[in-house]
């Protein structure tokens, strides 16, 4: 046995030099990957929202946010000024996380709604004492009426800080005995998020008038997006641009991405500030936007009725309905009748691949399964005749044997999981199963990557496979020969 582990645990023994450990293929961040078999010639027409998609943000992003939600607290709501002394964390909180309205819990779920045990943070402390969570909840399972009702999904980037904030709030209420409730806090740093981003819906948002005043320091150039957008122009496919950013802040924004002032050139539509996702189900007209600031030829009337789209021009708010007249209808109405197909730029891609390419994480993640597998053989073993008619000393001795594989196992998981991030693990497991962020992934987007410039990757007519899933009565079968390799069983 401590052969075997030494074969399989090695950063340089013979298994990490192996590419493909049965179901820990390597796979690489510029890769697209399909829920669903796609082929990009039967598309015609591309859209693509700005914040997250076009636009590559920083670091700077998330602490900014952060400051600017914690002194809106402070100087609005009236919590206590001590709180400016709380600066945002980078490596506590992760996107997909679950906060509990009437616990004021932190945690990730599966997407069966299982909580990750070891997840369950209530400001900054991990909860020990798990039968809390079981009085409540009778058992690791959350009821989606409990979902729906009492827990706060951050499910999307701008949401980070907003948990670590939770959390950072939380933890300096714990300490200096401040009493609260959960719901509340909650509320207010949503109310005070919604101000930043949203402002008074006259001027430019308070976050995007600081982005906009040293935009170098906030977003990082797109060279591969903007030859991606450019091939799909020059094949003749028509895009659009729909987004809730204002236009001005997406004009400064996409001349700094794309290194030019004609980046509408890019698209046979630009539409800024549009209520999403409202717009998908809203009866709101269109109205043009005033762009004489940045193209002097505009003739835009904001208050004029809208009944086609003009080249060059740049409309706001409007509906998935209406978007159908002028030049796209043609390509939007297949689109409506059949339905959208979706895709995802998930930036945690990018590190998640990179620990999952791991030697360490591979060959630990490898060693986890062969575990398994002894550990089902093994007690398969204790209803054999010969295990029941054996001495009481030597099945004493084989349960402990397995009690130590188990233990080894929680240790193993313990470690592939903090490899991904110390307090919640990965962004798309829950040790086993997928999260439940995972989940809404595979659920609503057909394809996901790390970046929108990874489809420069792939010809225009090509066809997307995705992986045949693996049910449990398919899985792959294996057992180790002498040399700790895997023979197919």
């Amino acid at each position: 046995m401590h052969a075997l582990r030494s074969q399989w645990l090695s950063p340089n023994g013979n298994l990490a030099q192996v590419r493909d450990i049965p179901g820990i293929n390597q796979c690489t961040s510029d890769e697209v990957f399909s829920n669903i078999e796609l082929r990009l010639s039967r598309i015609s027409t591309y859209g693509f929202d700005y914040d997250y998609t076009l636009a590559q943000y920083t670091e700077k992003l998330p602490e900014t946010i952060y400051a600017m939600v914690r002194d809106l607290l402070i100087k609005h709501a009236r919590y206590p000024s001590a709180l400016r002394g709380l600066s945002y964390d980078p490596n506590f909180a992760i996107r997909g996380l679950h906060y509990d309205f009437h616990t004021g819990w932190l945690f990730k779920l599966d997407y069966l709604y299982n909580v990750q045990l070891e997840t369950i943070y209530r400001g900054r402390e991990q909860l020990r004492d798990l039968e809390e969570l079981f009085a409540l909840h009778h058992g690791q399972h959350i009821s989606v009426d409990y979902v729906n009702e009492n827990l706060y999904h951050l499910n999307d980037m701008f949401s980070v800080p907003e948990a670590c904030l939770l959390a950072d709030v939380t933890q300096y209420f714990i300490e200096h005995d401040i009493s609260f409730h959960p719901r509340y806090l909650a509320e207010d740093i949503r109310r005070c998020a919604e101000v930043i981003h949203k402002g008074n819906g006259l001027d430019a948002s308070p976050l995007h008038s600081l982005i906009m005043s040293d935009m170098n320091s906030f977003l990082n150039r797109a060279p591969k997006v903007f030859q991606h957008l450019d091939a799909l122009k020059a094949a003749g496919k028509r895009l659009f641009l729909l987004t809730n950013s204002g236009f001005e802040f997406v004009d400064k924004g996409l001349q700094i991405l794309f290194g030019t002032k004609d980046w509408r050139d890019l698209f046979d539509v630009a539409i800024v500030s549009a209520r999403k996702p409202a717009w998908y189900s809203s009866n709101r007209p269109f109205r043009r936007v005033d762009t004489r600031f940045s193209n002097p030829n505009s003739r835009a009337q904001p208050w004029e009725y809208v009944n086609r789209f003009d080249d060059g021009e740049v409309y706001s708010g409007g509906n998935l309905t209406a978007f159908s007249p002028g030049k796209l209808r043609d390509a939007m109405d297949p689109t409506l009748q059949q339905g959208w197909k979706t895709g995802a730029i998930v930036h945690e891609l990018d590190r998640e691949l990179e620990i999952l390419n791991t030697p360490d994480h591979r060959c630990n993640l490898a060693w986890m399964h062969q575990l398994e597998n002894l550990l089902k053989k093994a007690q398969q073993k204790t209803r054999s005749q010969e295990f029941i008619t054996s001495p009481a000393e030597v099945q004493s001795r084989f349960h402990s044997m397995l009690e130590s594989w188990r233990d080894e196992r929680k240790v193993i998981r313990a470690k592939l999981k903090d490899m991904n991030n110390a307090q919640f693990g990965s962004v798309f497991r829950t040790h086993k199963n997928p999260s439940l962020f995972a989940q809404k992934i595979r659920q609503f987007a057909n394809l996901y990557t790390s970046g929108l410039g990874n489809f420069a990757n792939y010809p225009l007519d090509f066809v997307f496979y995705p992986n045949r899933d693996i049910l449990p009565h398919e899985s792959f079968r294996s057992q180790l020969n002498s040399d700790g390799y895997i023979n197919s069983l």
